[in-house]
């Protein structure tokens, strides 16, 4: 299992979906439990960004974060 935090700035305290591989999967600023591999990451807002991440060697107390500019 690998673990990973989405943030969008600017956004903070907002109820948003996070996208993983375009399909809904947790919400911005919770820990998401996943498989290892390449992922699309991204958020359900209008223009925003998604980027492939490569998650591996995380843990539930060092999970990987990603940004996403929207």
């Amino acid at each position: 299992m690998e673990y990973l935090i989405v943030t969008v700035p600017g956004k903070e305290g907002q109820d948003i979906d996070v996208l993983i591989n375009r399909e809904k999967n947790g919400k911005v600023g919770e820990t998401l439990i996943l498989g290892e591999g390449f992922i699309l990451v991204s958020v359900d807002l209008k223009d925003a960004e998604e980027k492939e991440v490569d998650l591996k060697d995380t843990t539930s107390t060092n999970p990987m974060k990603v940004e996403i500019k929207a």
